[in-house]
């Protein structure tokens, strides 16, 4: 749908947007994934070339799930059911969560793309290099090493600020992008070990709209109409 550049942009109309995603890591990361080439409990996920990367899948699960949450903060209604029998099932009906994510009978206004490593400049053309943590769990109810539990886990440690970055296609209301602004916004560490420091990051979104068959960048005022809907 072409919208004119000289009207405001209605906040409940669906239109065309494309989300540029930056992710920059301040600490050392292990997105979750299996094949890696060392022998390790929770090793991080990587691209065919052996370098570590965020998937579409993680980041979109996630984004979820903090996407719910501010709903429910909110008090409005948000279905955050393991079971997919328990999500929204008619398009008229459905909550936020369902008709912007998608549910087994709805389909997602989100078409996301991995994330992969763009920086530092250079970085890439060395061969990627990991080092192993070693960590114990711990029992909370005796405050002490739990016997037999001792883990691995798998760092991307380059010694250096790390920079991901992808771009997203939608069909999204300036609603939409205003709870999912909010979803990333609450996103402070991606991956495991988050409670020991590892994957603290600065999530930075920048959107497009396609107004009268050209591509914009989104204003502050336009994404601030998105915000007073809710």
């Amino acid at each position: 749908m072409s919208v004119s550049a000289e009207k405001p942009l209605a906040v409940d109309t669906l239109l065309p947007m494309k989300l540029a995603l930056k992710v920059r890591f301040d600490t050392p990361i292990n997105i979750g994934g299996h094949g890696a080439p060392v022998f390790v409990d929770r090793p991080f996920r990587r691209d065919r070339d052996g370098w570590p990367f965020i998937p579409a899948s993680s980041l979109r699960g996630r984004l979820r799930h903090e996407c719910s949450r501010v709903l429910q903060s909110l008090g409005q209604p948000a279905c955050n059911h393991v079971r997919a029998d328990d999500l929204c099932r008619e398009a008229g009906s459905a909550c936020a969560i369902c008709a912007l994510f998608g549910a087994p009978w709805l389909r997602s206004r989100l078409r996301p793309e991995d994330l992969h490593l763009v920086r530092p400049p250079g970085l890439r053309e060395e061969a990627p290099s990991s080092r192993v943590r070693y960590n114990v769990s711990l029992s909370r109810s005796r405050r002490v090493a739990e016997e037999a539990r001792l883990f691995t886990t798998e760092l991307f440690l380059p010694g250096i600020l790390l920079e991901f970055t992808g771009e997203w296609q939608a069909h999204l209301t300036l609603k939409d992008l205003a709870l999912i602004e909010a979803g990333f916004g609450a996103m402070t560490a991606l991956g495991r070990g988050k409670t020991g420091g590892l994957g603290w990051c600065q999530i930075m979104l920048e959107t497009e709209v396609k107004d009268a068959a050209q591509w914009r960048v989104l204003t502050e005022a336009e994404r601030a109409a998105g915000r007073a809907a809710w």
